[in-house]
C-alpha cells in the first residue's frame, strides 16, 4: 500500500479533463447492438470530503457488479485514494485499541507490518528512478491527441481504480502510435481492447483507408470504448477473443498489425493464433512483459520469455517501456532477397539449435525455483550482469563435464573447482 501511494503521490503525467462526447446514429446503433444487462447504480455524490466515495444502492443478489460508472460521476481514482485513507485511519484505530488490550497480538501485527514494509520500501526505492525516467520519456514525446486524452481520462474517471490501473501507460500509447505510423497497416487487430486506449493510439496513426478490429470480453468496457472513440474506422466485437480469432482464420482474414494485451495466462494461445492471422512481415506488439499483478500472470509470461527469443517464426525485441512491450515481426512465409548458401544455412541451423539448447538449460535450471516477489528488487538484490550469467553457465557446463569424466574413470564425483568457485 505504501509503495502504491508513494507512486501515486509522485509527479506524474496528468491529462486535462476529458470532454463529453455526444452520441451519433452510428454510435447509438453500436451501443444498442451490445447485449445489455442490469448494472449497479451509484447514488448521487455529496460535496463533503468524507463522502467522496459514492455509495452503492441495494441491488438484487444476482445482479453483476458495476464496472463502468455513468458520465459525470466523481473520479474513481480520487474515490480509491479516499477509501485507502479511510482504511488507514481504521487500521490505526484498531492498533491503538489492541495496544491497550493485548500487547502480544500487537507485537505480532507490528512484526507483520515490518516484514511488509521491508518489501514495499524496496519496491519504492526501485520505482523512484523508474518514475523519473517515465516522466522524462513522456515529456520528450509528441503529446497524446485529444482522442487519446479523452479515452484515458474517461477510463480513470469512470472505471473503478483497481481495474482502471490496467490501462496501458501513456508512454506505451505514444510509442504504439509511432509504430503504426511506421508500419502503415491496412488491417489491424486489437486483442483485449479494454476501454479503447490502445485503439485510440492506433487510430490516430492509421491511414484513412485502413480499419481496426477490437476484441473485448467485457461489455461495459466495450460500451465505454465505443462511447469514447466515437465515429472512427473501427469495429468492436464482444466475446472471447480466441473464438473470434478462430472465426477469422476460417474466413481467411489476414491482419498487418496486431496488439495483444489480454488475460496473461492465455497469451500463449493468443500468440499462436495471432501468428496464424498475421501476414508475413506483419508486426505483433505484446504488452505486460515485465510487470505482473499475479503469480499466475508471472508464470505465463515467463514461459513466453523463454519461447519468444527461440521461435524461428519471428524476429523479436523487448522494450522496457511501461509494463514491458515485446515487438515481433513475422518471418514465417517471408521471401528472402537472395537464397542462402549451404554454409549460411548450416550456420543458421547451428545457431538455432544452440539457442534451443540454451533455452532448455534455462528451463531445467528454473524448475522448482521460487518466483520473485516484492523483495526481489531493490538494494542488495541486484541481478547478475550478462557477463555473470555467461560465466555461471560456462562454470556449470565445466562442472558437468568434470563429473562425467570422473564417472568414466570410476572415481567418486565430488565438489569440483570452477571459475566461480566450487559448486
Amino acid at each position: 500500500m505504501l509503495a502504491v501511494l508513494a507512486v501515486l503521490q509522485a509527479p506524474a503525467y496528468v491529462l486535462p479533463k476529458a470532454a463529453v462526447l455526444h452520441t451519433t446514429p452510428k454510435l447509438d446503433r453500436q451501443l444498442e447492438a451490445l447485449p445489455r444487462r442490469r448494472s449497479v447504480r451509484l447514488a448521487a455524490p455529496t460535496q463533503a470530503a468524507d463522502e467522496a466515495v459514492a455509495q452503492v444502492q441495494e441491488v438484487a443478489p444476482d445482479e453483476a457488479p458495476l464496472r463502468v460508472l455513468e458520465a459525470g460521476c466523481p473520479s474513481c481514482e480520487a474515490a480509491w485514494l479516499a477509501t485507502s485513507k479511510q482504511t488507514e485511519e481504521e487500521e490505526t484505530a484498531r492498533l491503538a485499541a489492541l495496544r491497550d488490550t493485548n500487547m502480544t497480538d500487537l507485537m505480532n501485527d507490528v512484526w507483520e507490518y515490518a516484514m511488509r514494509m521491508n518489501d514495499t520500501q524496496r519496491q519504492e526505492v526501485a520505482l523512484i528512478p523508474d518514475t523519473m525516467l517515465r516522466n522524462f520519456v513522456i515529456r520528450s514525446s509528441t503529446p497524446p491527441s485529444p482522442l487519446m486524452e479523452t479515452v484515458y481520462n474517461n477510463t480513470m474517471q469512470r472505471v473503478p481504480y483497481e481495474q482502471a490501473c490496467y490501462i496501458c501507460g501513456p508512454e506505451q500509447a505514444m510509442l504504439l502510435r509511432v509504430l503504426v505510423g511506421l508500419a502503415r497497416p491496412r488491417a489491424c487487430l486489437d486483442i483485449g481492447s479494454f476501454t479503447g486506449y490502445t485503439a485510440s493510439a492506433v487510430l490516430e496513426a492509421l491511414p484513412e483507408d485502413a480499419h481496426l478490429t477490437c476484441l473485448e470480453v467485457e461489455e461495459d468496457f466495450t460500451a465505454l470504448a465505443i462511447e469514447s472513440v466515437g465515429e472512427r474506422n473501427v469495429d468492436f466485437e464482444l466475446g472471447p477473443a480466441i473464438d473470434s480469432m478462430a472465426t477469422y482464420e476460417k474466413e481467411g482474414r489476414v491482419f498487418d498489425f496486431i496488439t495483444l494485451d489480454a488475460d496473461k495466462p492465455m497469451h500463449g494461445e493468443y500468440y499462436n493464433a495471432s501468428l496464424r492471422l498475421l501476414r508475413p512481415g506483419g508486426l505483433l506488439v505484446m504488452f505486460g512483459m515485465l510487470l505482473f499483478p499475479t503469480v499466475e500472470d508471472q508464470e505465463a509470461m515467463e514461459r513466453l520469455h523463454e519461447l519468444l527469443p527461440n521461435d524461428t517464426r519471428i524476429a523479436t525485441a523487448q522494450l522496457p517501456v511501461g509494463c514491458g512491450m515485446q515487438l515481433m515481426v513475422k518471418l514465417e512465409g517471408s521471401q528472402l532477397s537472395a537464397p542462402l548458401s549451404e554454409e549460411e544455412k548450416a550456420a543458421r541451423r547451428k545457431w538455432q539449435l544452440e539457442s534451443e539448447l540454451a533455452a532448455i538449460d534455462r528451463y531445467v535450471g528454473s524448475v522448482g525455483a521460487q518466483l520473485g516477489g516484492a523483495a526481489s528488487v531493490g538494494p542488495g538484490t541486484e541481478a547478475l550482469t550478462t557477463r555473470g550469467l555467461v560465466a555461471m553457465q560456462a562454470a556449470r557446463r565445466q562442472q558437468e563435464q568434470a563429473m562425467a569424466d570422473q564417472l568414466a574413470d570410476g572415481a567418486t564425483p565430488g565438489a569440483m573447482p570452477t571459475p566461480m568457485g566450487p559448486i
